[in-house]
């Protein structure tokens, strides 16, 4: 990533991986446009804006988005290690509307959700193992059945979900009230990947934020996506509701 500053405007510049040499780079620079138009059109608080793409960065477009000055969510917890309660859920529920892929803090706590909508067209983009994916490197936040082997190789490709969302999004939940990762005692990917094929959930953090209220609704959304026990987005906004009311 590249960071440009003209005037008082600051922006990212956010590279996509490819070679100059692959036949179909007009199919995924067509693609990649498509998608840019339709981030485009998003108008909401908590979604990062795109201006457009550029050229000259990598064989594919790169992204270019306005430059956010807090970091990652993650950093921006480890250097807030004193919020309250009442913070953490402010915070934490612009977080949590973000769901888990790449979110970004400004220096006033807002967060934002960068790269919408582009993951599964990275992922098509790639011929490389999981673990150097995208969503490899989220593997702590990710929902197990999306790491899960098709049984044939004419099995259709990786699909998100509003299940594999909710999944992630009560991962982003114990992250914020505990001020840990997922599965913060493993300190590689490998490991955590290992620990969700397994089926191991992360331990109950001994943090005083995470009331016994969360922990069980976090429960309920990482259970097994068989068991179409995971709420809907209405029961997540109803539950954040009932929380801050509490």
């Amino acid at each position: 990533m590249y960071i440009f500053q003209h005037h008082k405007l600051t922006v990212a510049v956010k590279t996509i991986r490819g070679h100059r040499e692959d036949n179909s780079r007009p199919v995924k620079t067509k693609t990649l446009h498509d998608q840019v138009e339709r981030w485009k059109t998003l108008a909401h608080k908590n979604v990062l804006p795109v201006y457009g793409t550029t050229l000259e960065f990598g064989p594919l477009p790169s992204l270019v988005c306005p430059w956010v000055n807090g970091g990652t969510l993650t950093r921006y917890l480890e250097t807030h290690p004193g919020l309250s309660l009442e913070r953490r859920a402010f915070r934490g529920s612009h977080a949590w509307a973000t769901q888990w892929s790449n979110v970004l803090m400004d220096r006033n706590g807002n967060a934002y959700l960068a790269d919408f909508g582009l993951l599964p067209i990275v992922l098509e983009f790639r011929a490389v193992p999981y673990l150097s994916t995208t969503i490899g490197s989220s593997v702590r936040w990710a929902a197990p059945e999306l790491f899960q082997i098709p049984d044939a190789a004419s099995a259709p490709p990786l699909q998100l979900s509003m299940d594999s969302d909710i999944y992630s999004f009560s991962s982003v939940m114990l992250q914020v009230l505990s001020g840990n990762v997922p599965y913060h005692t493993f300190k590689r990917d490998e490991q955590v990947l290992y620990a969700v094929a397994r089926t191991i959930k992360p331990d109950r953090p001994q943090a005083s934020n995470l009331t016994d209220n969360y922990w069980e609704f976090i429960q309920v959304c990482w259970s097994p996506r068989r068991e179409n026990k995971r709420p809907s987005a209405t029961d997540v906004s109803t539950f954040l509701a009932t929380q801050h009311l509490s």
